[in-house]
């Protein structure tokens, strides 16, 4: 499995060639720390800093930290539309798929999210929890996007829509990506 070249990259680093069967990976994001830990079958970490680092396409956002309301999250830029995308691409079939993407909006701001098999593209979906991941067993591949705007021409428009958003100092983690093989 690999987001945006990093589980190739990472698969024959440390796992190819060494006889090891993988029977499960994850992924998570922090914004407070700004870095994503990846672990195979519940063990050590890989750390990676930066969302830009996994983020396969990513259309003016950037990571805002908010030290007067101890907030910080991925925010559009002041362009009227912006993306991210996340690419998963597996060495054999899923069995199971468990992922969690969290959003804040405010005012006019809105959030869509999709995930996509391959070639395959799927309705947007307003909460990442109403798309059905049934999907994804059996599959090798697929690519999950956020799509963000607000209508108007305010200055703070781009606020207004919020992935990730949690507590400067926290531990959370409202992006993960768990699969079983």
């Amino acid at each position: 499995f690999f987001v945006k070249g990093i589980y190739k990259q990472w698969y024959q680093r440390r796992v190819r060639g060494t006889g090891e069967v993988e029977r499960s990976f994850a992924v998570r994001y922090s914004p407070a720390a700004d870095k994503y830990y990846i672990s195979r079958d519940g063990g050590a970490e890989q750390v990676m800093s930066s969302f830009r680092s996994l983020a396969y396409k990513n259309e003016n956002m950037f990571r805002k930290v908010e030290y007067d309301w101890n907030k910080v999250y991925l925010a559009r830029n002041s362009h009227e539309k912006s993306s991210i995308t996340w690419r998963v691409e597996c060495n054999k079939p899923i069995k199971s798929a468990k992922i969690t993407m969290l959003h804040s909006t405010f005012k006019q701001g809105k959030v869509a999210w999709t995930c996509d098999l391959d070639e395959e593209t799927s309705s947007f979906q307003t909460q990442f929890a109403d798309i059905d991941l049934s999907k994804l067993r059996g599959a090798t591949a697929f690519s999950i996007s956020a799509k963000m705007s607000s209508p108007g021409s305010q200055n703070n428009a781009w606020q207004h829509t919020q992935l990730f958003r949690t507590d400067l100092g926290g531990d959370e983690t409202p992006f993960e990506i768990q699969l079983s093989f």
